[in-house]
């Protein structure tokens, strides 16, 4: 049984292997923007689950030591008191939730309605900005951008939408774009790459730090709820 398991998990990791080598990695063209603008946005749904798995804990410890009190009330006076506190605790939950669904809804919706909105003018109209996608068997299923932003000092570009399709996650998308976002950046002179992310996004931020990226300042999210929920900004010097 140990051998069938593994010789089925090698097996497994080499056909990972064989469909990563078929990743092609180009610029961005205009025939990708719907495309581009799909990947997106299914890439960063997965952040409700992942903000969701930040912020709960918290909510949910409350709510258990809680209930230690409205047990004891509920033993003394009627068990219909826990009752009412199941379904307010269901309520609670369930309106974080939402907020949380909200909150990734309108942080997809502002991206999609400003950089997004217009990809040729803000990656590729020169200054050291470019936008690359990632295709597999004929599809774009991963893009990154690097933006030479007015607002950031000489030399500075910003790392921005690296996002990959949930269902070619672990074939090394994300590495390969971020290996050609460098060699670009190296390749036009600038001195330091920053990025911003949110510490839900535990598998980016890996990547980062793997990739040499420093953590240089974190901010808390302005949504007092959700306030387990912060701002990373990291850089890298070239």
């Amino acid at each position: 049984m140990h051998s069938t398991k593994t010789t089925f998990l090698s097996s497994n990791s080499s056909h990972v292997k064989s469909e990563a080598r078929q990743v092609k990695i180009r610029s961005y063209e205009n025939k990708d923007y719907q495309h581009c603008r799909e990947v997106f946005t299914l890439g960063m749904e997965q952040l409700v689950s992942l903000v969701t798995r930040v912020v709960l804990p918290k909510y949910c410890w409350i709510l258990l030591a809680l209930s230690v009190l409205f047990l004891l009330a509920a033993i003394k006076l009627t068990l219909w008191i826990l009752a009412y506190y199941i379904f307010f605790c269901v309520v609670v939950l369930a309106l974080l939730y939402v907020d949380i669904y909200i909150e990734c809804r309108r942080f997809i919706r502002v991206c999609l309605e400003t950089d997004l909105k217009e990809i040729e003018k803000t990656y590729m109209s020169g200054d050291g900005s470019h936008m690359w996608v990632a295709e597999w068997q004929g599809k774009v299923v991963g893009m990154v951008g690097l933006v030479n932003n007015c607002n950031d000092k000489a030399g500075v570009a910003e790392l921005q939408r690296m996002s990959v399709s949930p269902f070619c996650r672990r074939m090394g998308i994300a590495g390969k774009l971020l290996h050609e976002l460098l060699q670009h950046a190296k390749d036009q002179h600038f001195e330091k790459l920053v990025l911003k992310t949110t510490s839900a996004q535990t598998p980016a931020i890996r990547l980062y730090k793997k990739w040499g990226f420093k953590l240089i300042d974190i901010f808390p999210y302005p949504q007092r709820i959700l306030g387990d929920l912060q701002f990373l900004h990291f850089s890298l010097e070239l």
